[in-house]
């Protein structure tokens, strides 16, 4: 398996070739009978968007509208990366038996530039930032067989039975492609509701989205800005490199976590927020923030969010930057 490490995080790089050895292993990492890695953190790399109206910005439109350009888009582009770090409620991460390192993963899929379509300044950026896509073109994975090993690992079982928390930074894209790998490459849902339907079969309730928390506590702007100005250094690999990305999103969590405690935030021990008679999908339109769905319930706001996830995590976790 080739890898990239920190002083104490791997980096697993995932190919077609070691696919479904890399699950084997996640599953070693989340045993049926211990439930202590019940947090995963996510982001994908993908080759920017083809499609991009004129005009008012897709994200300033009503939602159904702002749902369209991005079904356009995912339904007519390939993911590139998907980085993911699983972790417990105090930023621990699995450890290698060997090593003794921290693991997190990256899984690189299928892509060739001269057959399938790109924005040419993404994919630019993307290389060089150290992603070599002649590696996806003849190693890459075929989205149908990680859908195959994801929906019988542990991590799917998982996640199907709402005993994972997923956690992004402005994931709307990340949260659409791999709905679509896990809905074996068809295109997304017309319909913004049904879209939502297949997202909650997959994910529950359980989805938090780190850019719908951040204006909540005063913060604007892209990861690689929040985290600076929550004091969090990235501990492996670049931007825009999906596992190291997906790390940053954990640490920049447990960063904003403490920022808002030590600046009086409302102590959420005790803090219910699962109000009743809401559905856990309106919960999870709420709290994730998707497509400006979060006007449908103005009582659960972004810092709700938050508290809720502080709630889940605890107040006592340690410092893991």
């Amino acid at each position: 398996m080739a890898s990239s490490s920190s002083s104490h995080v791997q980096v697993r790089h995932v190919w077609a070739s070691n696919l479904e050895e890399e699950f084997r292993y996640i599953d070693k990492c989340l045993p049926p009978d211990r439930r202590q890695f019940t947090f995963v953190s996510m982001d994908t790399e993908f080759p920017g968007t083809i499609y991009n109206p004129d005009g008012v910005p897709p994200h300033m439109r009503a939602p159904a509208e702002f749902y369209s350009n991005i079904k356009r888009n995912v339904d007519a582009l390939k993911i590139i990366q998907l980085g993911l770090t699983i972790f417990d409620r105090y930023g621990n991460l699995p450890r290698s038996a060997e090593t003794g390192r921290e693991q997190i993963w990256e899984f690189n899929f299928q892509f060739d530039s001269a057959v399938d379509p790109y924005n040419p300044e993404s994919v630019s950026l993307l290389e060089k930032q150290g992603i070599d896509l002649s590696r996806n073109k003849k190693y890459g994975i075929d989205s149908r067989e990680f859908a195959l090993q994801f929906k019988c690992s542990e991590l799917g079982m998982r996640s199907y039975s709402g005993r994972l928390v997923w956690l992004t930074f402005h994931g709307l894209y990340d949260f659409a492609y791999l709905t679509k790998i896990l809905n074996d490459g068809e295109l997304l849902p017309d319909d913004l509701d049904d879209f939502m339907r297949h997202v909650w079969a997959y994910f529950k309730g359980n989805v938090y989205d780190l850019k719908s928390m951040i204006p909540f506590v005063g913060l604007h702007g892209g990861l690689e800005k929040v985290a600076r100005s929550l004091n969090v250094k990235r501990v492996v690999g670049k931007r825009h490199q999906a596992g190291s990305d997906s790390l940053l999103t954990m640490h920049a969590f447990f960063g904003l976590m403490k920022n808002c405690l030590e600046k009086g935030g409302r102590d959420p021990r005790g803090v219910n927020l699962m109000v009743a008679g809401r559905t856990g999908l309106e919960m999870m339109q709420t709290l994730f923030g998707l497509f400006g769905l979060m006007k449908r319930n103005s009582r659960c706001s972004g810092l709700d969010g938050l508290l809720t996830m502080q709630t889940l995590f605890g107040l006592n976790a340690r410092a893991v930057f």
